[in-house]
């Protein structure tokens, strides 16, 4: 906060904020006008962003509850934390302290600011603890969580304590003792199920003999409300007696969910026999005759704190009981505890409660047990949170065709044991036991189908499969498979059991072992569709099941998880499919995450805004998984502090399958993967991180001005494109997706594919490779803007050595920007030759003259000096596209070169040159391209120099009549010592269409130099078109070059955007003359207020403060008529400069803005004085006028001639032309002495610097009408 030059205060800091958005707020006391500056520092790693930034008067408000949950950042006050401290010691609020009193920042806002609670010294005889209390708050629900920073640093730190205060009891929830270092730790902990008012206390103890602080800070609630009552609970919920709704997997496992315990009542009649709290002792949990030791039973206070938690689940108080391993000793041996024998049963589900604290080298884990010696025990469950100061559930669903027991194992680690315990175990009515617990069989059984819950059965029927096979128990006769078949991806029984809890899932039936890990009141859950739920249909029968999220108005809740089964290893082409829904009334996302090998989560999709068709599909991929992984699906809730209202957030997934996931998979050939999109996709589908489709269509699209008049392939078949106008808005992106494809292998392969860019709005369209390992995405195409009513043609040589997706991207840039794409096909090998050289494979057999003092290199990417050179190709407009480049350094000399000349072209070939070139930067010199003969003479063709700006510009220069084969040499000269000279060339190519003539741009074959502006400044592009159009558009009926409808012009479409919208179009850079510089040109403004067209000229000082437009120079406004009308400008500018049209549309749609027939040459525009008509006496004196003026232009004809012969009979070498002949874009032909114009020029989607626009046009020579627009 900055209230005067040397008046900086630090008011927030922050290293890092999680995943999600993490709200500020300050209040500010100044009484004199301040700023606020937000600095950001990043590094290769993360990101940094700030959103929804306000400045309100007053104090902010005190948002430190949340229904009586009582937090607290100390920034405006206690808020009702009251010290209650007895001692030598007491709890203070305080900031900035130094020495023995508290840290130096707070948390919250990271600054010197910032306010926290500290433990201070006071007097006193009495040694208690220092002590801080909560206000009283009501009861808390099972999920409860308390969240809060603390700091202590020092030698005489003894302990800081969290205490659950209920009445007279008091439990510890959390502590710590010791030296942590001057730094804020986070600390977090359940309180859990509270049925009664109770209070927090922190307590810390310290000697204050070495210096040192204890400080807590931010305090925080999440989810300790009680569940509230729901009109309707679906159908596979259980109905609470309060009207709340829980999961049935949640009822009757000594978690009170409900909030009034009637989850928790009458369990035999919900199923849940066999349970155990362990309060009234073991129950049926048995010693293991494998285990050298056996768990134990004991009681909260008794064992806490060195050999048990403080308190046990089931009670949630230090009187309550749990079973820990071993002795209270510690014999540092295995322990493991056994369940009841259960029957054979499918789908049973095991719930119980884990404590586990400093144990990181030590395992807990759960088995099932066939075999009475333990040989063939199978893992279920392996603890993954070794560190929590909470009671933790934990869940495993298994099935077993022959008896088994539930075994819970602990075997100690390498350091000191830390505390490790077990509760509240039960089991879903689907697990059968056997009523007499008889002893596991040694040596083992055959196997067998699960049977039902009715089956009166103690011992395992005889069946009819081997042991190495698996019993389809579904199908109706005996059918087996080999056991290996089983959960690989591909169904193999006939009824696909035995797939059943591998992963796919329709949620027709059941979860399919698809559990919710969440923490907190909202969770994933089963829904079935109806007219009262949301969605009201599902994906696979409309009228089915699918798994919905709701956070409720309000929520504090961030994040709740859907999580797979484990899944079995995948092949390198494995995608999942699945279809989702997100409600409108958005305030989060719906990701999903991905196990890594290393135990990782990696983020594979995120989508934050509401669907609009019905269950859209999106595939991801998966990649190669040696071993089982999971996947989640994550909702994520934004929680937004405000007063401001709205629905419910809900997401759900339907029908989740994976695809091309065996192991044995084999991908189809290239060819394959080709698509005319003449019947639908082909093997090519939509993805869905955003709304926007592609849309199948033959013949024009909706929209005018934008959009192909038919395909690619025959002009009358289909293509795809993205639809712009509306419901599209600006920024929608839509795209396509490959199969996943092999490695490229050593030739690579070609991908091809055409586009088509039109419309004063078009957006971008980009070409990415997508791996799984790592999981990445490389871009290596796009293009943005306009890019001509024509298809074009892209060819990418894919070399990539991974299996990999090809990913067409496309996105919308306004509402006249209709983006289509034809015709991909994918081919074995290099791309084929073409006439334009690109640069991306090689040097096209250009090479490096010797005769030079440097090398022009092929470079990707940005140049290595600063303020200079391009950043990327103009191919690929990637980071990993090539061109050509010549670097400049401080040790450089004037006029030193670089040359690089093609291959021997035959004579005959090629009427104009083309090329694309980069010249920026202040210390610029000169770019010279020639035609050079076979032995070796030369002529200029072509010659830039100077800043151009920082775009790539486009050239073409008329090729000379050559009756012997010739090469093309592109020279590079060097203006002195400078690091601000760097100059680049790309995409050659030879052509047989005429150049125009010198100076002037007629827009028959391309826009010559002209470019629109783009950057963000302008609104929309200008246009090449014609009368003749197939693709209906609002430019005139009739060009002035050839006065017909096939005719070309630029024109502006006024149908789209909104009153005052500017569209920019700027020409090349040019040298300043004496003689300065006649600009002529003619427009066409036809219909009722259609605008105001304007024209500036600019340079690089005008344009530095900000201003795109320059100084004015002339000026029309209004309806002019249907026809074409002719303007000159002359300019004198003392410094180099470009014109810039600029059209900002007026207050009615539709009508004609164009321009044609530009031309700029050096030299002042002739005016003649006006002329009167001539009377009848003065027709000798007419003739005789008449005759003069013939007489002298054909002296000075005779005379230009006599000169020009002269010169060129003395020249004999190339000569590179000083500032005004090069203006004169003219070119000596050495050879036969023919006098030949260059045009140079570019085709570009942005703006020079980047600049904001500013609207304040500089108005000097010119007189400025107003008018009607």
């Amino acid at each position: 906060m900055r209230s005067g030059p040397l008046e900086d205060d630090l008011v927030f800091n922050s290293n890092a904020s999680g995943r999600g958005w993490t709200r500020f707020s300050q209040s500010v006391e100044k009484f004199k006008p301040f700023q606020l500056l937000i600095e950001a520092e990043t590094n290769n790693v993360g990101f940094i962003a700030i959103d929804d930034i306000s400045v309100t008067p007053g104090p902010c408000q005190v948002n430190e509850t949340n229904l009586e949950f009582v937090g607290c950042s100390f920034e405006n006050g206690t808020c009702g934390w009251e010290d209650i401290s007895s001692g030598q010691c007491r709890w203070v609020r305080g900031r900035n302290a130094t020495g023995n009193t508290g840290p130096s920042v707070d948390n919250t806002v990271s600054t010197e600011l910032g306010w926290y609670m500290a433990v201070e010294h006071e007097r006193g005889d009495t040694v208690r603890p220092a002590a801080v209390q909560s206000p009283t708050m009501k009861q808390a629900s099972a999920t409860c969580t308390l969240h809060f920073y603390y700091n202590t640093k020092g030698e005489d730190i003894k302990t800081l304590n969290v205490l659950l205060n209920e009445g007279s009891r008091t439990t510890a929830l959390w502590w710590l003792s010791g030296d942590h270092g001057d730094s804020w730790h986070h600390g977090e902990v359940t309180v859990g199920r509270v049925p009664r008012d109770f209070t927090i206390l922190f307590e810390a103890s310290r000697t204050f003999t070495r210096p040192g602080h204890v400080a807590i800070d931010d305090i925080g609630f999440t989810n300790c409300t009680l569940p509230e009552p729901q009109p309707l609970c679906p159908e596979n919920m259980f109905v609470c007696n309060n009207g709340a709704c829980v999961e049935h997997n949640q009822v009757c496992d000594f978690s009170d969910d409900c909030g009034d315990w009637s989850d928790e009542n009458d369990c035999e009649q919900q199923g849940v026999v066999e349970r155990c709290s362990f309060e009234q002792g073991l129950c049926f949990w048995e010693e293991s005759e494998t285990a050298v030791a056996a768990w134990t039973h004991h009681k909260g206070q008794e064992a806490w704190p060195k050999h048990g938690p403080s308190r046990d689940h089931t009670q949630n108080s230090d009187a309550g009981h749990y079973v820990v391993p071993g002795n209270l000793a510690g014999n540092g041996q295995t322990s493991e505890t056994l369940s009841k024998t259960l029957l054979p049963s499918s789908n049973c589900t095991v719930r119980f409660f884990y404590f586990s604290l400093d144990d990181a080298t030590a395992g807990l884990t759960a088995w099932s047990r066939t075999l009475q010696s333990g040989s063939d025990d199978a893992a279920l469950w392996l603890r993954e949170n070794s560190h929590s100061y909470s009671w933790q559930r934990a869940e495993v669903t298994f099935s077993s065709s022959v008896s088994s027991k539930i075994v819970f194992r602990y075997e100690p680690g390498d350091g000191l044991r830390g505390l490790v315990a077990l509760d509240d175990i039960s089991f879903s009515r689907e697990c059968l036991f056997d009523p007499d617990n008889n002893k596991l069989p040694d040596p083992p059984s055959t196997s067998a189908p699960p049977i039902s819950s009715n089956t009166p059965a103690s011992t395992a029927p005889t069946l009819p499969c081997q042991d190495n096979e698996f019993f389809c128990w579904r199908s109706a006769r005996k059918v087996c498979i080999l056991a290996t078949l089983q959960c690989d991806y591909h169904p193999d029984c006939p009824q696909g059991e035995d797939e059943d809890g591998c992963g796919r899932c329709t949620f027709e039936s059941d979860q399919c072992r698809w559990t919710d890990t969440s923490v907190g009141q909202s969770r994933w859950q089963r829904q079935k569709a109806s007219n009262d739920t949301e969605p009201p249909t599902d994906h696979t029968t409309e009228t089915g099941y699918y798994m919905r999220l709701n956070f409720s108005q309000g929520s504090t809740q961030t994040e709740a998880r859907l999580q797979s089964p484990p899944l079995p290893p995948s092949s390198p082409y494995c995608q999942i499919l699945f279809h989702f829904h997100i409600s409108a009334e958005t305030s989060g996302s719906l990701r999903v995450l991905m196990q890594q090998a290393e135990g990782s989560e990696a983020i594979l999709w995120s989508r934050s805004h509401n669907t609009l068709s019905h269950w859209p599909p999106e595939h991801l991929p998966v990649g190669l998984h040696q071993q089982p992984y999971k996947v989640w699906f994550s909702g994520m809730n934004q929680v937004i502090q405000t007063d401001t209202t709205s629905g419910d957030y809900i997401v759900a997934v339907d029908d989740i399958s994976f695809i091309n996931c065996e192991r044995s998979y084999q991908p189809p050939a290239l060819s394959a993967c080709g698509c005319s999109f003449e019947v639908g996709l082909c093997v090519w589908v939509q993805g869905a991180e955003d709304e926007l489709d592609w849309l199948s269509r033959s013949g024009p699209t909706e929209t005018p001005n934008t959009g192909p008049a038919g395909d690619h392939t025959t002009g009358k078949g289909k293509y795809i494109y993205i639809k712009s106008s509306r419901p599209s808005v600006k920024g929608n992106m839509a795209q396509l997706k490959s199969l996943m494809l092999p490695p490229a292998g050593e030739q690579g392969y070609c991908f091809t594919f055409w586009y088509h860019m039109f419309g004063s709005t078009a957006g971008s369209l980009r070409m990415l490779l997508q791996t799984t390992d790592p999981l990445t995405k490389t871009l290596v195409w796009q293009k943005s803007g306009n890019q001509g009513d024509e298809w074009l043609l892209v060819q990418s040589h894919v070399s990539l050595q991974k299996v990999h997706q090809v990913i067409l991207e496309a996105t919308v840039g306004g509402e006249a920007g209709d983006l289509a794409i034809d015709d991909i096909s994918l081919i074995s090998g290099p791309c084929p030759a073409s006439d334009l050289c690109d640069f991306e494979e090689g040097s096209c057999n250009w090479q490096q003259q010797t005769t030079d003092d440097f090398d022009w290199v092929r470079q990707s990417g940005s140049s290595h000096n600063p303020n200079t050179g391009p950043d990327s190709d103009h191919t690929t407009n990637t980071l990993t596209g090539h061109y050509y480049y010549l670097s400049s350094s401080a040790a450089d000399s004037a006029g030193q070169t670089a040359k690089m000349s093609s291959p021997l072209y035959p004579a005959g070939k090629g009427a104009c040159v083309q090329l694309w070139y980069h010249m920026y930067g202040k210390g610029m010199g000169l770019l010279n391209v020639y035609q050079q003969s076979e032995e070796g003479k030369q002529a200029l063709i072509f010659s830039q120099t100077g800043d151009q700006g920082r775009l790539w510009r486009f050239a073409h220069a008329s090729l000379l009549p050559r009756v012997q084969p010739y090469r093309i040499v592109v020279e590079g000269v060097k203006a002195g010592p400078t690091q601000e000279g760097d100059m680049a060339f790309d995409d050659v190519q030879l052509t047989d269409t005429q150049c125009s003539s010198p100076g002037h741009c007629d827009f028959e074959s391309n826009s010559c130099s002209w470019s629109n502006l783009g950057g963000g400044v302008d609104q929309r592009d200008w246009l090449r078109g014609r009368g003749a159009s197939p693709n209906p558009n609002t430019g005139p009926s009739v060009d002035h070059t050839t006065n017909s409808t096939h005719g070309f012009y630029l024109y502006v479409d006024s149908s789209v955007g909104e009153w005052g919208d500017m569209s920019f179009l700027i020409s090349e850079v040019f040298q300043p003359s004496t003689r300065g510089h006649c600009l002529t040109f003619w427009y066409h403004m036809y219909g009722n207020h259609v605008g105001t067209l304007r024209v500036y000229i600019n340079d690089r000082k005008t344009h530095a403060g900000d201003n795109e437009e320059g100084i004015l120079k002339w000026i029309e406004t209004g309806n002019k008529g249907d026809m074409w009308l002719e303007a000159t400008v002359t300019v004198k500018h003392k410094e180099a400069f470009w014109f810039v049209f600029v059209y900002q549309r007026g207050i009615n749609s539709g009508g004609d803005v164009a321009l044609d027939d530009i031309t700029i040459l050096p030299g002042g525009c002739y005016s003649g004085p006006p002329i009167d008509p001539p009377e009848d006496n003065n027709d000798m004196l007419s003739a005789g006028l008449a005759v003069g003026l013939t007489m002298l232009a054909g002296i000075i004809i005779s005379i230009v001639l006599f000169m020009l012969n002269r010169t060129c009979s003395t020249i004999n070498q190339p000569t590179i032309m000083n500032n005004n002949e090069t203006e004169e874009n003219s070119a000596l032909d050495l050879f036969d002495c023919k006098i030949d114009g260059t045009q140079h020029g570019t085709v570009s989607d942005f703006s020079f610097f980047n600049r904001l626009y500013n609207p304040s046009p500089h108005v000097t020579d010119a007189i400025v009408a107003s008018s009607d627009a």
